[in-house]
């Protein structure tokens, strides 16, 4: 199976099928889970005034800040477009506190520099059976954040 079949060529993270796959497999059942759910804050503006090219290095600046911020310890996803998606698994509530500041502190400061941001939102289970809860509270939240922005700068 070739590297493009799993791997999202511009961000580096799986595909959203790598996800899927691993969820039917189970392999999310029985652990402690945190799931970071972001998008991209205005990404069509960005693209429609100044192209493909740089909208895509938007995308990869993004993924690139939040692998950062969370020291490569999730799996990380694009589940298409300018969503991304990471899982830690193993982690405890503290640990995943710690890593998602992280992650706030890095959107805040591409917020600053005048650059693209994102919307994030996070969520954090012991035990999970099934990890779609978790990442659907995880989506609720982000698109919380993305109307407190939206908000804030219309």
């Amino acid at each position: 199976m070739a590297y493009e079949d799993n791997y999202d060529i511009l961000t580096g993270y799986l595909k959203k099928k790598a996800f899927e796959d691993a969820e039917s497999k189970g392999s999310f059942h029985g652990q402690h889970i945190g799931v970071l759910f972001a998008d991209i804050n205005d990404l069509k503006k960005y693209h429609d005034y100044y192209g493909h090219a740089m909208s895509d290095l938007q995308i990869r600046k993004v993924a690139l800040a939040i692998q950062e911020a969370t020291e490569c310890m999730g799996e990380y996803y694009r589940f298409g477009g300018d969503e991304l998606v990471a899982v830690f698994m193993w982690l405890n509530k503290e640990e995943f506190d710690r890593y998602m500041k992280r992650v706030d502190d890095a959107r805040k400061s591409l917020e600053e520099s005048g650059s693209i941001t994102f919307a994030a939102g996070s969520c954090f289970a012991e035990s999970v059976k099934d990890i779609r809860p978790v990442l659907q509270t995880a989506f609720e939240r982000m698109r919380a954040d993305k109307e407190r922005y939206h908000a804030e700068h219309s």
